[in-house]
Formats: C-alpha cells, sequence, structure tokens
C-alpha cells in the first residue's frame, strides 16, 4: 500500500512539474508556439474533427471520384489500374483493390444519381466541418447562416475540381515512367495552397485573411504531397496489412484509415496557424515598445 501511494505521489508531482513547465513557456518561442498550436488542436476536438472529415469524404466525395472517372475512361477497371501503377501494388494487392473499385458499366445513370444525393445530403458538410475547424481555432463566434449553404456547395465543388484533374492527369501521364508525376509535385503543392486559402476566408465569411490562414495552408499542401508520396512506398503494405484479416473489407478499411492520415492533416495544420499568428503579434509588439 505505501509503494502504491509513493508511485502515486511521484507520478502527481512529475504532473505539476510538467504544467508549471508548459506554462512557463513564453509563446512566442518554438516551444509555446507547438503548445499553442496543440491546445487549439484540442479545442477543436481534433480527433472528432479529423473523423467527420474522413466520413463526408468517403460518403460523398469517394463515389464521385467514381463516377468521374467512369465517364472519363471506358476501362471500368481504370481507377484501379491507376492506383496499382503508382503506388506499385503487388498482383494479391491489385486484385483485392480491384475487387472494391472496379466498377460496373450497366448503371451508370444510377451511379451518378447516388453520388449526387450523397453530395446533397452529405458532402456539404465537409465546408461545415472545415468552418468549424478554423472557426474554433482562431475563436470566431461564427454562427451557421442559410447562406454558408452555398459557401459549403463552393468548397465541395472546388474539391471536386481537383479531383477531376487528378483524374485528368492520371489519364494523360497513362503509359509514362512513375516519376513523371513527381514532376507535377510543385504545381500540386501550389494548387492545394490556393485552395486551403481560399476554403478558410469564404467560410468564415472573410474574417480570416490570406495572411492569417497562409501558413496553415502551405502546410497542409506540403503535407498532403508528402504524404502521396510515401504512400507510394507503404501504402501496399497497409492494404495488405488489413486484407490478411478482413479481405475485401479490410481494403475498405485500410482506404478509410488512410483518408484518416489526411483528414488529421488538414485539422492540424489549420490549429497551427492562430499559434503562429498569435507568434508574431508578440514578436510585432516587442519590437514597436520602446526598449
Amino acid at each position: 500500500m505505501g509503494k502504491l501511494s509513493g508511485t502515486k505521489a511521484r507520478v502527481e508531482s512529475a504532473t505539476r512539474r510538467g504544467q508549471d513547465w508548459v506554462e512557463r513557456q513564453d509563446p512566442s518561442s518554438p516551444q509555446g508556439t507547438a503548445i499553442g498550436a496543440w491546445r487549439r488542436f484540442q479545442a477543436v476536438e481534433g480527433p472528432l474533427q479529423s473523423l467527420l472529415l474522413t466520413a463526408y469524404t468517403v460518403i460523398a466525395v469517394l463515389p464521385a471520384l467514381l463516377v468521374m472517372d467512369e465517364y472519363l475512361e471506358r476501362d471500368p477497371a481504370a481507377l484501379t489500374k491507376h492506383l496499382v501503377r503508382h503506388f506499385d501494388f503487388s498482383a494479391t494487392t491489385a486484385q483485392l483493390l480491384g475487387s472494391v473499385l472496379t466498377k460496373s458499366e450497366t448503371h451508370k445513370l444510377q451511379s451518378a444519381l447516388i453520388a449526387v444525393a450523397g453530395a446533397l445530403f452529405f458532402g456539404l458538410n465537409y465546408g461545415r466541418v472545415l468552418q468549424l475547424v478554423h472557426g474554433r481555432a482562431w475563436r470566431l463566434p461564427i454562427h451557421r447562416q442559410a447562406a454558408d449553404y452555398w459557401r459549403y456547395a463552393a468548397v465541395l465543388l472546388g474539391l471536386y475540381g481537383l479531383i477531376l484533374l487528378l483524374l485528368v492527369q492520371n489519364v494523360e501521364l497513362a503509359g509514362r515512367p512513375s516519376w513523371a508525376a513527381l514532376t507535377i509535385s510543385p504545381g500540386w503543392v501550389a494548387l492545394l495552397v490556393v485552395y486551403f486559402v481560399w476554403a478558410p476566408w469564404l467560410l468564415t465569411r472573410g474574417l480570416l485573411t490570406p495572411r492569417n490562414v497562409l501558413p496553415g495552408a502551405v502546410l497542409t499542401a506540403v503535407l498532403l504531397v508528402a504524404f502521396i508520396l510515401v504512400s507510394s512506398f507503404l501504402l501496399e503494405r497497409w492494404v495488405d496489412f488489413y486484407a490478411k484479416d478482413y479481405g475485401g473489407f479490410g481494403v475498405v478499411m485500410a482506404i478509410f484509415f488512410w483518408i484518416g492520415f489526411s483528414s488529421t492533416i488538414i485539422v492540424a495544420a489549420a490549429s497551427i496557424s492562430p499559434a503562429l499568428a498569435e507568434r508574431r503579434s508578440i514578436l510585432a509588439d516587442r519590437q514597436s515598445s520602446p526598449s
């Protein structure tokens, strides 16, 4: 009993020292900025918002991707072949992926209608989640209004435009060496920066300026492109890991969690921008104040 009490006391003492250290950090220091970003991430309920963003992407965006690919190419397995070539999947993994993503050509109109319905009923919430994340991270008094729905629709359409551009790129690069896609990576970083600067500005009704969200947008774009490049080496093992135990459903789980990592990047990067803005403000005040 005495040992248990002693261990508890040591843990409480270490916890207090850690909390005291956190409170002593200057918000303008690198450590203070990192702590501020973590607090913002907690304030927006980062894991929950990442999960919601992932769910809305799977429900509304993934079906739209399949429909767009269906109308761009005649081969029902075209998307699977693109993924297999880009990520260098083995024959076994390619077969499992094809069992999930290969489409039927007999119900094009039906699948398109389902994608439209998913966008209307679920996809608009993609913009709503981004609005909540940026609003809470910057502590803005943003309440949903009827006019916000067109903003949600615009953000979703912008995402669809990026997906369509990616599919067109895959068609154009078909048959070319895998390194060809690397040469386009800087262009994708630039496009994603523009998107993740524009979307928060629109969703917050102009309360956030491009300068406010630019650092987070740059970080989001760089990390997303880097994540896709790293996935070229790891995604096959990731899919195989789930597929060995769950078969085709394991592929679905692997895709869901893969999208989940991307969503977490978006939410976490959005939490960093206000911490950096606070740091800039403190440093600017110190420089302008008389010594």
